[in-house]
């Protein structure tokens, strides 16, 4: 059994971060079916925080609900992803086209320490740390802009695009330590206010995965296999 800490952040937000790390590590695999009263007792808490929760993870696209008592995990639709990244690639790149003009040499050197704490992640072979940090260097990126809009548009992606990079990048690089090393041009190109070229990385970065899935076609397709839900499309 799984008990909360009872501590400064609600009950509500310990549940959503709990199940939301059991279903992008894929502990909770798509399909999976999550009674609220289950979690509720696994976790030592009342049904309210634990229906607040799947409340969010299903804005959040994680979770459907199909019944009054049941909620399921939902597939992870190809067709969806490419969307959803293309989007991405759209929203930060209007980004970083603000940002690059206004970014500090500090703010430079936090991207930095991101990139370092991925490699350090992916030499432990910890997916899940490093697509957080990963993704909170895209994140900053779109904070840093300015634009309220930019942000409220990128940070429900947030959620699809970690379950998505968990379950594919590693069978695309030959090292883990590859994925942070992606990113050093975008910082290279930010410090030095690089207007003219920094839309164009940020955006060849974002899809950069779809490339390797169109030079790795058959292992492309088996790995689009895997992460679908038999008969499922959402």
């Amino acid at each position: 059994m799984t008990h909360l800490r009872r501590n400064t952040r609600s009950l509500t937000d310990q549940v959503y971060e709990y199940l939301r790390t059991e279903i992008v590590s894929g502990r909770l695999a798509p399909g999976a079916r999550i009674v609220e009263l289950d979690v509720a007792s696994t976790v030592g808490v009342s049904q309210g925080p634990v229906r607040e929760a799947l409340q969010r993870l299903e804005r959040e696209g994680l979770v459907e609900k199909r019944s009054h008592s049941a909620t399921y995990v939902t597939g992870v639709s190809i067709d969806e992803m490419y969307e959803l990244f293309s989007i991405r690639s759209v929203i930060e790149g209007f980004a970083i086209r603000r940002t690059v003009e206004r970014i500090t040499p500090e703010q430079c050197d936090q991207l930095e320490q991101l990139i370092e704490a991925m490699r350090a992640a992916g030499r432990n072979n910890d997916m899940l740390t490093l697509t957080g940090h990963d993704l909170q260097f895209h994140r900053l990126i779109c904070q840093w802009s300015g634009s309220g809009t930019l942000q409220r548009s990128w940070d429900p992606l947030y959620s699809q695009t970690q379950r998505f990079v968990v379950r594919t990048h590693k069978n695309y690089f030959a090292s883990l330590t590859d994925i942070a090393d992606t990113h050093i041009p975008i910082v290279e190109a930010l410090r030095n206010h690089d207007t003219e070229n920094v839309t164009r990385l940020i955006q060849e970065h974002v899809m950069l995965i779809w490339s390797l899935f169109a030079q790795k076609a058959p292992l492309g397709k088996k790995q689009m296999d895997a992460t679908n839900t038999t008969g499922t499309n959402h």
